[in-house]
C-alpha cells in the first residue's frame, strides 16, 4: 500500500469566534483523530454529513460549545472569499451538496463527499484523485483557495494532519455506528 506524506498546515491566526460569522470555513473536528471529521461552515451555520446523516443549519454557537466542553481539537481553514457567489448562495449550494447523500456509510459516502463535490462545482477545483482530508487541503492550497487557519484546544502554531487509509474510515464508521446502536438501544430501555 502507498503511503503518503502527512500534511503540515501552519496556524497563521489566532481563533476569534466572531469571525467564522464572516464567510466559509473547513471545520475539523477531531483534528488528530484518525480520521478527523469535516464540515463546512457558511452562511453562518455549520453544515456536515456524518452516520447520523445531514446535519444542516447548525448555529456555530452549539458547535464551538460542543468543541470546548468535549476539548476536541479543531482547525478552522477560511476559504477564499469567491468572486461572484454570496457567503448565503455558498451555503445553499454546500447543503444541496449534502443532501446528495442519505450519510456516511462503510462502502458509501464519507464526510469528504460533499465537501469534494462543493468545492469541485462551486470553486471549480478538480478533485477526482483526492480522497483524503490531507490531500484535498494541498490541492486548496496550491489553487490559492486557503486565506488563513485557526484553532481550537491546540496550543501548536503547525497542525500536521494524520494520514490514514479507507481501512482505517471503515474501521472508524462501523466503530461509530456501534456505538450510536448502543446509545438508541439504552434509550429505548431507559423509556421502557
Amino acid at each position: 500500500m502507498h503511503r503518503l506524506n502527512p500534511y503540515t498546515l501552519n496556524i497563521d491566526k489566532a481563533f476569534h469566534e466572531d469571525e467564522l460569522l464572516k464567510g466559509v470555513y473547513l471545520v475539523v473536528l477531531h483534528a488528530s483523530r484518525i480520521p478527523p471529521h469535516i464540515g463546512l461552515i457558511a452562511g453562518k451555520k455549520y453544515h456536515s454529513l456524518t452516520i447520523k446523516g445531514q446535519e444542516t443549519d447548525h448555529s456555530i454557537e452549539a458547535l464551538l460549545k460542543n468543541i470546548r466542553m468535549r476539548k476536541i481539537p479543531s482547525l478552522f481553514i477560511k476559504i477564499k472569499a469567491h468572486p461572484v457567489f454570496s457567503n448565503d448562495f455558498l451555503k445553499e449550494h454546500f447543503i444541496q451538496d449534502v443532501q446528495q447523500f442519505p450519510k456516511v456509510s462503510v462502502g458509501g459516502a464519507t464526510c469528504l463527499s460533499p465537501v469534494k463535490l462543493f468545492f469541485e462545482k462551486a470553486y471549480e477545483v478538480p478533485l477526482s484523485n483526492v480522497n483524503y482530508l490531507f490531500e484535498l487541503l494541498p490541492e486548496l492550497e496550491q489553487n490559492k483557495l486557503v486565506e488563513q487557519v485557526s484553532a481550537l484546544n491546540s496550543g501548536e502554531s503547525t497542525f500536521q494532519l494524520p494520514v490514514y487509509d479507507l481501512q482505517q474510515i471503515h474501521s472508524e464508521i462501523r466503530l461509530a455506528e456501534q456505538e450510536a446502536k448502543q446509545i438508541k438501544q439504552s434509550s429505548l430501555k431507559q423509556q421502557a
